[in-house]
């Protein structure tokens, strides 16, 4: 598999507790008042579980946080996860979350609900190298251009009312009619209006996109940037892997032989027919210093496009009415991203060649 591996050590970066307290700040609006529940595994560093816990102290909140076993399989199996309900209990008192364990869970959405705030510094689960990402793509870059260009980006696919995605001689087409864009910036709270932006959000910045209702999705598209599935972080195709979709169904698997003929058969074996509904969400990534590694920022990478599978149900039981349609429910979720595709909303290019066309 071709990946990047980035900077893993034993000693805790200075650098982090600079980002840790620019994301509570600037991101959360932490104030003195607030208490804040970590949650973390294994997977994560304890040296940068405790900075998210000190960090939180030094600004005058109560911060505590909790170990929690890693769940079988990795990112694509959270949406069938069971979690301690002495988990559960720590949530209700808290007004921020700070998960690197846990992503789609029935007690995050009731803690959103009852006004619980939730940010997921690793899209949801942790890893090794939490630090360096975070360091690279937020406190190394400008994450408030970021954020605004992700707000325009946001406002062009509500604007829209039908996206093309070009790859290879391959064309995908997604009917965007009553479908409102998100910016997907990470930030809970906007520091520009000084308001409250979202009650949950993942780092690193940013991935704008659509939500997509069931049924919609035809064509074909080649995947050559990376595919999340059992019983990976994810991989990267030798090859593109070519998938075709019928109404928001996947129809059929060709290209890369090895890669391609692993997915069919991981699809086969789940018993989850559900598994192969898709498009669920549909996101450009648009962060400059985002690379392709074991970690969720590569679904961040500039001029990049990443689409979900299978579940996305925990998102509508969040939304609710107020996002008017259905989303797919299923046991797992899983990602695939296509590097540098040519994207058309309202058939006027959009993203071509790794660049993103939304200021004019």
């Amino acid at each position: 598999m071709a990946a990047i591996t980035p900077d893993v050590s034993s000693r805790l970066k200075p650098d982090l507790i600079t980002v840790v307290h620019k994301i509570y700040v600037d991101l959360c609006n932490l104030q003195p008042e607030h208490k804040v529940l970590v949650i973390s595994d294994a997977r994560t560093p304890d040296y940068v579980v405790a900075v998210f816990q000190g960090v939180a102290q030094a600004l005058g909140a109560e911060a505590i946080r909790v170990e929690c076993q890693i769940p079988r399989g990795g990112a694509t199996y959270q949406p069938g996860s069971h979690w301690p309900s002495m988990l559960a209990a720590a949530s209700t008192e808290a007004d921020l979350i700070i998960d690197m364990a846990v992503g789609y869970a029935e007690f995050i959405v009731d803690a959103i609900n009852n006004g619980t705030r939730i940010l997921c510094p690793g899209d949801g689960i942790g890893g090794p190298f939490m630090d360096d990402v975070l360091i690279r793509t937020m406190l190394h870059t400008d994450i408030h251009a970021i954020r605004r260009q992700a707000d325009r980006i946001a406002q062009r696919f509500t604007e829209a009312k039908h996206c093309t995605v070009l790859t290879e001689g391959d064309e995908f087409t997604l009917d965007l009619t009553g479908v409102d864009g998100a910016a997907g910036d990470g930030f809970l709270w906007d520091p520009d209006k000084k308001e409250w932006k979202s009650p949950w959000a993942f780092l690193p910045p940013a991935q704008p996109g659509v939500l997509v209702p069931m049924g919609r999705g035809d064509g074909a598209v080649n995947v050559d940037g990376t595919l999340l599935y059992h019983p990976d972080y994810h991989e990267k195709p030798d090859s593109p892997i070519q998938l075709t979709f019928k109404q928001g169904r996947l129809i059929k698997i060709d290209g890369d032989p090895i890669l391609a003929t692993r997915l069919e058969n991981w699809l086969d074996q789940l018993g989850d027919d559900s598994a192969n509904n898709g498009p669920v969400h549909l996101n450009i990534g648009n962060n400059p210093n985002a690379l392709l590694t074991q970690s969720q920022e590569w679904e961040r990478v500039y001029g990049s496009i990443t689409c979900g599978m299978g579940d996305l149900s925990m998102l509508g039981k969040i939304m609710g009415e107020e996002l008017g349609f259905s989303l797919s429910k299923s046991s797992v979720h899983w990602d695939w991203t296509v590097l540098q595709p040519k994207i058309l909303l309202d058939d006027k290019v959009f993203v071509e060649k790794g660049r993103i066309f939304c200021d004019d």
